[in-house]
């Protein structure tokens, strides 16, 4: 049996706890919740029919063999680090918060007990970034597409001033690189710094730059889904792959996003694993 300790109750959180108690009761049980925000907590508790005790995140640790961190980028590196230093295996889902520490968190990784987890989260060719990236990489860019609403609270567009309602056609508002998107918009960029991470899998600390990574946002009132466009070229072909995902009850987070936490839970518990 798995104990698990989940850091962050809002939309994800929630989302996978309850998977846990309902699709995968004979392997494994939440043992402990946290979260910022106490009544988030207190609300997920109630829906657990053991009740687990919502207590600090070094305790969390402590109790949990797997720990899911579905909370905010701020946090994500610092769950990870204490979870793999305690000999825990750890799933990230805010992404974006250990592309800076990417490189600290392998070496810690490859010296722990546990293992370091991403999910594909909203973004699908990741398998295909990967084997590609075994040769040589020319070309990786991701375009993601959002409607106006889901950004308007962005660090880039608060800073800006940019009045997103007025917007009548799609407009790009950002260009650059993964760590420039995750710093301008930390809640709706995590599939760019996913996508980076996994080529920088495939390759040693001599890696190339990432910031040779290209990552736009569009801003589009005529859309109500988010659309995630990826195009990879290298030595062996091309790939092009077009996600149009449907926003979860928090539009800042795609449906997809919470299916594919749910996937990678699967991994955890079956013998069998299908992809790169």
């Amino acid at each position: 049996m798995t104990r698990v300790g989940i850091v962050g109750c809002g939309t994800i959180g929630t989302a996978l706890a309850v998977a846990i108690e309902r699709d995968y009761a004979e392997h494994a049980r939440v043992v402990a919740l946290t979260d910022t925000v106490r009544d988030r907590a207190l609300s997920l508790q109630q829906q657990l029919r053991h009740q687990p005790p919502i207590v600090q995140l070094s305790e969390l640790i402590r109790r949990s063999q797997l720990v899911i961190e579905a909370a905010t980028v701020s946090i994500a590196a610092r769950v990870a680090s204490l979870a793999l230093a305690a000999n825990r295996s750890v799933m990230i889902m805010s992404t974006g918060g250990l592309l800076g520490h990417y490189g600290r968190l392998q070496r810690l990784a490859r010296r722990s007990k546990g293992r370091l987890v991403m999910p594909s989260g909203g973004l699908c060719g990741l398998d295909g970034i990967k084997a590609m990236a075994v040769g040589k990489l020319t070309r990786l860019q991701l375009t993601t597409r959002k409607p106006p609403r889901s950004l308007m609270h962005a660090p880039f567009v608060q800073a800006r001033g940019l009045k997103l309602e007025r917007l009548r056609r799609p407009t790009t508002i950002f260009e650059g690189t993964p760590a420039e998107a995750i710093r301008a918009f930390p809640q709706n960029t995590n599939v760019s710094a996913t996508m980076a991470m996994a080529y920088l899998l495939t390759h040693d600390s001599a890696a190339p730059d990432i910031a040779t990574m290209a990552v736009r946002v569009v801003a589009d009132p005529t859309i109500s889904v988010n659309v995630h466009e990826l195009e990879v070229e290298g030595d062996c072909g091309r790939i092009m792959c077009r996600l149009e995902n449907r926003p979860s009850a928090n539009p800042k987070t795609s449906e997809l996003a919470i299916r594919s936490a749910v996937a990678t839970l699967r991994q955890f518990f079956e013998p069998i694993r299908i992809g790169t």
